[in-house]
């Protein structure tokens, strides 16, 4: 049995939210490593409080982390998030399979300054979640090596900025208290944008929608979905597009039009932010 001195995931879903508000507007992730490893008898490390923020994705074998004298056994399916600072330290088991495990690091850097902004910049905390190869975390830790693995670039960088963000979303639902109780408002705002992506409402007019205040429907929104309304909306737009070049024989500018972009630079650049990749690298195969 794991220890349980305290609860890990207590403020982790908070600092989390806080985390994700950030995006798009005001900071990105930069990636700094990922591997993608079989560990050895060497494997583990002392205790230590990095200066970026680290996950570690478990694949199989066996191998434990100590999160402030608490240990959590590594086997697969095992995800850990740590922020900068938090003091954790990494060992295995004896005789028993060494762990398989895709390990990652980055920053949070501001769009304005480009300054790494991940020392100091969140109280220390981490997380930790079991049983999650069965959902999207498997595919994203993998999309996300092969991200490392391309030459530098800057749409390297735009890429694994968006599998990062992607990655944070999926821990903060799975965070989340299951509960089957939705608030339909919301689902019925979220329903209007994936059946109409070309209609771009304001946020106020959503709100209305949900004859809720634009405030308290920004909070509840975000809190049952994740993500902003608008950049909720954003995205709809952009996979509808995506789906559009996939699938039919529109050219870039008639799809940019379809969905109401006065131009096709302006879709363009939205699609290529959002989505980490530009909209004509769609039509001859689809990318991650």
């Amino acid at each position: 049995m794991m220890s349980k001195r305290y609860n890990k995931n207590s403020s982790a879903g908070r600092m989390l939210e806080k985390l994700l508000e950030l995006f798009p507007e005001k900071c990105h992730l930069r990636l700094h490593r990922c591997f993608n490893t079989n560990a050895n008898e060497n494997w583990g490390f002392e205790e230590r409080g990095n200066e970026d923020f680290h996950m570690i994705y478990v694949k199989g074998g066996k191998g434990f982390y100590t999160l402030k004298g608490s240990t959590e056994v590594l086997e697969k399916g095992k995800l850990i998030f740590i922020s900068p600072g938090f003091r954790h330290s990494a060992g295995q088991f004896r005789r028993r399979p060494y762990p398989k495990i895709i390990p990652v690091r980055f920053g949070l850097y501001s769009n304005s300054t480009g300054k790494d902004l991940s020392p100091g910049f969140f109280r220390p905390f981490c997380a930790c979640l079991e049983n999650v190869s069965g959902k999207a975390f498997p595919e994203l830790f993998e999309k996300l090596y092969k991200c490392f693995c391309m030459k530098e670039s800057k749409l390297r960088t735009t890429m694994a900025n968006i599998i990062m963000q992607e990655i944070l979303l999926e821990i903060l639902n799975a965070l989340k208290p299951q509960s089957s109780e939705v608030d339909a408002r919301i689902e019925r705002v979220k329903d209007f944008i994936l059946k109409n992506p070309e209609k771009g409402k304001t946020l106020s007019a959503l709100a209305k929608m949900a004859e809720l205040s634009t405030k308290y429907f920004s909070r509840l929104f975000f809190a049952q979905t994740g993500s902003t309304p608008v950049n909720f909306a954003i995205r709809a737009r952009c996979r509808s597009a995506e789906y559009m070049l996939q699938n039919s024989s529109m050219r870039i500018k008639e799809v940019a039009a379809r969905l109401g972009y006065p131009d096709q630079y302006s879709f363009s650049k939205q699609f290529r932010k959002t989505m980490g990749y530009p909209p004509n690298s769609t039509i001859d195969k689809t990318v991650g």
